[in-house]
C-alpha cells in the first residue's frame, strides 16, 4: 500500500480563522467612533441602512456556511463603505469558506492595512496564508494576533493548527495547551490536542482527547476525523466508517473527511486492513525504516537466489513476491470495488483517473498473455508482465505529488503507444520489437520506484 491515511491528516486539514465572540472591542482594532464593533449595538455606524442591512445578512448567511451569497452581502455593504475594515474581514471568511484563498488574503491583507490592530484580521489573513500553502507567513500572521490578544483561546488553537501543518506536533502541544488552560470548555481545543497528541503517536491520550472534545461539542469535525483515524489504527471497519461519515456530513466540502471515509470503507476487507495497519505503523517509523522497508523485497529476491531449489525457499519468495504485487495492486483494486458500489462519490478525481488507469494496463495486460499463451508468442508475455508493471504504478498515482504525476503520465502514455506498437507488429509479422517491448518492461520498472520514492 502506497500510503497511509494520516500520512498528511494536518497538510490536508483547512486550517479555519477564530470565531470571535463580538462583544469584545479590543480584538477588531477599529476607530473609536465604534465603541463595541459586536455590530449589535454598532451595527451601521458610518454606512447607510442598506449597507447595514446587508452586513447583517452577510453574517447571518455565514453563520449557515453559505460564503458565496455571503460574499455577496458583504460586497454591496463593501460598495457603500469601502475599505472598512470589519467588512473587509468577513468578505475574506466568506471566501474562505468557498476555499479561494488568494481573494482571502488580499481581503484580508487589506482589512490589516486599514485597521493595524484588528485581531480577527490577522487571524482569517493567517487561515488564507496556510490555504495557499505559505506556512510561515501563516504562523507569523497568528502570532502577530496573538501579541494584540494573548488571552484568546482561540489564537493558541489556531497556531498550534498552523505548527501541525508544519510537521511540528511538539510546538503544537505547546501552544493548544495555552488554549486549554485559558479555556477549558473550548472544544475546538481539544480537538486540535488530540489531533497533535495523534501526530506524536500518543494514541491512548488522543483518545481521550477526543473523547473530551465531543463531550463539549458533539459535532466537532475534526474530533471525528481524529477518531475516525484511531479506529482504522485499531482494524478500521464500522467505527472507522461511522466516524469519518459523521464528519463529512457535518463538512461535505472537507476533503480530508471524505478520503478518510473511503480507507474506512476499503477497510472493511481483512486484507485491506491488515495492509493498512502495517501501512500506518510504517508512516510512523524513522525515514531509514520506511526506505529500508522499500528496498526490503529485492534484497530477500537476491539473497533466496541460491536457495532455489529448497521449498521453504520457493515458498518465501512465493510470499514476498505476493507482498510487494499486493502492496501495489490492492489499492486500486479496492477503489474499483467502491467505483462499483453506491460510496463511489467518496474518491476523488485523482483516485478515479489511477484507477482506470490501472484498469486499462491491467486488462491489456491480461489479454496480451491470454493471445501469447494461445498463441504460444513468448515476446507476448514480456510484453504482458511490462503491462502488469505499469498497471501497478499507475494504480497509485493518486499517491505522486501533484507536481510529479505529470511525469508518471507521460511515462504511461509513452509506454501504452509502445506496447500497442508492439502488440500489433508481432501479429503482422514484424520483426525487431523486442527493443519496444523490453522498453515497456523496463519503463514499468522504472515507474515503479519513480512511484514510491515520488
Amino acid at each position: 500500500m502506497r500510503r497511509s491515511p494520516d500520512a498528511s491528516f494536518a497538510e490536508r486539514y483547512r486550517i479555519g480563522f477564530v470565531s470571535f465572540d463580538r462583544s469584545c472591542p479590543d480584538l477588531y482594532g477599529v476607530p473609536d467612533s465604534c465603541s463595541n464593533p459586536s455590530h449589535d449595538q454598532c451595527a451601521g455606524v458610518g454606512m447607510n441602512e442598506t449597507a447595514a442591512a446587508a452586513e447583517q445578512r452577510g453574517q447571518a448567511l455565514l453563520e449557515l456556511g453559505r460564503g458565496r451569497e455571503a460574499e455577496e452581502q458583504f460586497r454591496v455593504a463593501l460598495a457603500s463603505t469601502p475599505g472598512d475594515p470589519n467588512l473587509l474581514t468577513q468578505l475574506a471568511q466568506a471566501l474562505l469558506e468557498q476555499d479561494r484563498y488568494q481573494e482571502a488574503h488580499d481581503a484580508s491583507r487589506a482589512a490589516v492595512g486599514a485597521a493595524p490592530e484588528h485581531v480577527m484580521a490577522y487571524s482569517v489573513l493567517s487561515a488564507s496564508l496556510a490555504g495557499l500553502d505559505r506556512l510561515p507567513e501563516a504562523r507569523d500572521a497568528v502570532r502577530r494576533a496573538l501579541g494584540l490578544a494573548p488571552h484568546f483561546a482561540g489564537l493558541h488553537a489556531q497556531e498550534a493548527h498552523v505548527l501541525l501543518a508544519q510537521k511540528l506536533p511538539a510546538e503544537a502541544l505547546a501552544s493548544v495547551a495555552r488554549a486549554r488552560a485559558l479555556n477549558p470548555e473550548d472544544s475546538d481545543a481539544a480537538a486540535v490536542q488530540a489531533l497533535a497528541l495523534y501526530e506524536t503517536q500518543r494514541f491512548g491520550e488522543a483518545d481521550a482527547a477526543v473523547q473530551e472534545a465531543l463531550r463539549l461539542e458533539p459535532e466537532n469535525v475534526t474530533a471525528h476525523r481524529v477518531q475516525g483515524l484511531l479506529a482504522l489504527r485499531r482494524g478500521g471497519g464500522a467505527p472507522a466508517v461511522q466516524a469519518h461519515r459523521t464528519a463529512l456530513r457535518l463538512s461535505p466540502t472537507d476533503s480530508g473527511a471524505r478520503e478518510g471515509l473511503a480507507f474506512s470503507l476499503k477497510s472493511r476487507n481483512p486484507l485491506y486492513g491488515l495492509l493498512l495497519r502495517y501501512s500506518m505503523w510504517l508512516q510512523a517509523q524513522p525515514k531509514a525504516l520506511r526506505l529500508g522497508m522499500i528496498v526490503l523485497p529485492v534484497i530477500l529476491t537476491r539473497l533466496l537466489r541460491p536457495f532455489d531449489d529448497q521449498p521453504w525457499a520457493t515458498a518465501l519468495l512465493v510470499v514476498v513476491l505476493g507482498y510487494v504485487v499486493l502492496s501495489w495492486s490492492l489499492e486500486p483494486l479496492m477503489n474499483t470495488v467502491l467505483l462499483l458500489s453506491s460510496d463511489r462519490h467518496v474518491l476523488g478525481r485523482p483516485d478515479r483517473l489511477a484507477t482506470y488507469a490501472f484498469l486499462g494496463f491491467a486488462g491489456a495486460g491480461v489479454a496480451v498473455l491470454a493471445v501469447g499463451l494461445a498463441g504460444d508468442v513468448p515476446l507476448f508475455l514480456t510484453l504482458a508482465l511490462g503491462l502488469g508493471l505499469w498497471a501497478m504504478s499507475v494504480g497509485s498515482a493518486h499517491t505522486v505529488k501533484a507536481g510529479r504525476v505529470k511525469v508518471l503520465t507521460i511515462g504511461a502514455g509513452v509506454a501504452a503507444l509502445l506496447a500497442v506498437v508492439a502488440f500489433a507488429g508481432t501479429l503482422a509479422g514484424f520483426d525487431g520489437l523486442v527493443v519496444a517491448v523490453m522498453t515497456v518492461l523496463l519503463g514499468g520498472v522504472a515507474a515503479l520506484w519513480f512511484t514510491a520514492f515520488a
